[in-house]
């Protein structure tokens, strides 16, 4: 069976907030979107719940997902940092664990907050080989340097040429910028632009230092910018100026970063932020807003193609949330691990609340029961055995406030 349906929802669509409304999926694409009758074979009714589409985590290190934080900021860039990671007990123990499963660890980290697709920033190599076996997706198509200043660790080739692969092949080109104070740092703007790498294609990760001059610059090319406000904030007591950004036009995303620096998840990102802007601006950041920037926007910067949206004949990568407040975008921010109630990726249930067992099975899929946050939980792939290897790997029971599974 490829034909199945989600019914009854509040449904978030770039046009409006639908209530009671009745999504039609067909094989792995969004048929229809309907207050009226759907047929199919089989259907979920979620009244109580508001549909999102799959949330997108656009920044994080997934061969650095691991737990607790490491850190004695505020640092004057990410090299001292990186110092003191690979310098802690902590990182020793990570290193018991093998690549596989570290990769692992960080999809179902994300999986489990309602996240389809992962930007994870790293050279093609190293993350090819595990692109198959993870229950979410990575972003795959991009091109990429590690950062601008002379002491970057030297991925991809040179930047005019990695962003001409961007160009030709209309996919992302993805770079940190200007994470730190050092005076080569803070000029990470203008010496990507003098190499040819500031474009509509770029997509810039964290932007500490950014000048009004370099906020500027960013939107005449019509860049995109990734905030990643917990992580900054841990490392340099400092994050962009993200109210300068929005004001600007420019195209805001969110990433959670490494679990090592930044937040549990993208879910906890979102509700972080929220309380920075508050605290920073004396204002709201709307939670349609914060949304969009896990959602739609970071589509945009991405550049995928007919995701990030609720709408036909777009790809069936949802997820549902409890609808625990007035309003449904609110629902959504302050989510917690429980309130996820169902992720959809290319139009297959993936996890879900265990109540939903029946389109698992009417799909053939299949699932190991666990427990999550409370609740009771149904989820493809072997998450039990992933935590078994991991506690056998580094000789104890480690726990993961991401991941937190009871069997």
């Amino acid at each position: 069976m490829s034909k199945w349906g989600i019914t009854g929802v509040t449904a978030i669509t770039p046009e409006n907030k639908i209530k009671s409304a009745n999504i039609l999926i067909n094989n792995d694409k969004i048929d229809k979107i309907t207050r009226d009758t759907i047929q199919t074979p089989v259907a979920i009714e979620l009244k109580n719940a508001v549909l999102s589409p799959g949330l997108i985590n656009s920044h994080d290190h997934l061969l650095g997902t691991y737990y607790p934080k490491v850190g004695n900021g505020p640092y004057e860039n990410w090299l001292p940092w990186d110092n003191d990671l690979k310098s802690a007990p902590v990182y020793e123990e990570r290193q018991q664990i093998e690549n596989k499963d570290l990769y692992l660890l960080g999809a179902y980290r994300n999986l489990i907050s309602g996240v389809t697709h992962i930007s994870d920033h790293i050279p093609h190599f190293v993350q090819e080989p595990f692109l198959d076996i993870l229950p979410t997706k990575l972003i795959s198509k991009y091109a990429l340097a590690h950062s601008i200043a002379s002491f970057a660790l030297k991925w991809g080739d040179e930047i005019d040429i990695e962003y001409k692969k961007a160009i030709d092949n209309d996919i992302p080109f993805i770079t940190h910028i200007s994470e730190g104070f050092d005076p080569e740092t803070v000029d990470d703007i203008n010496t990507l632009n003098r190499k040819g790498g500031l474009g509509d294609h770029s997509v810039l990760i964290h932007g500490l230092a950014f000048s009004d001059e370099d906020i500027e610059l960013i939107r005449k090319n019509g860049a995109s910018v990734v905030w990643c406000a917990d992580s900054n904030m841990f490392m340099f007591s400092k994050t962009a100026r993200i109210k300068e950004l929005i004001d600007a036009g420019i195209n805001v995303c969110i990433g959670t970063d490494s679990p090592m620096s930044g937040g549990i998840n993208l879910l906890y990102e979102m509700k972080f932020d929220r309380k920075y802007y508050k605290k920073q601006y004396g204002d709201e950041l709307s939670d349609e807003s914060i949304v969009n920037m896990v959602t739609v926007n970071a589509a945009k910067a991405f550049r995928l193609k007919n995701t990030g949206q609720i709408k036909a004949n777009y790809t069936a990568d949802l997820v549902a949330f409890a609808n625990t407040r007035e309003d449904p975008y609110d629902s959504i921010v302050s989510a917690e691990l429980k309130d996820v109630m169902l992720v959809v990726i290319d139009g297959k249930p993936v996890y879900g609340n265990s109540e939903y067992s029946e389109i698992f099975n009417s799909l053939d899929l299949e699932y190991q029961d666990v427990r999550i946050d409370g609740v009771d939980k149904i989820i493809t792939g072997d998450v039990i055995g992933l935590t078994e290897r991991i506690n056998r790997a580094v000789g104890f029971h480690k726990k993961f406030p991401f991941l937190p599974v009871e069997i």
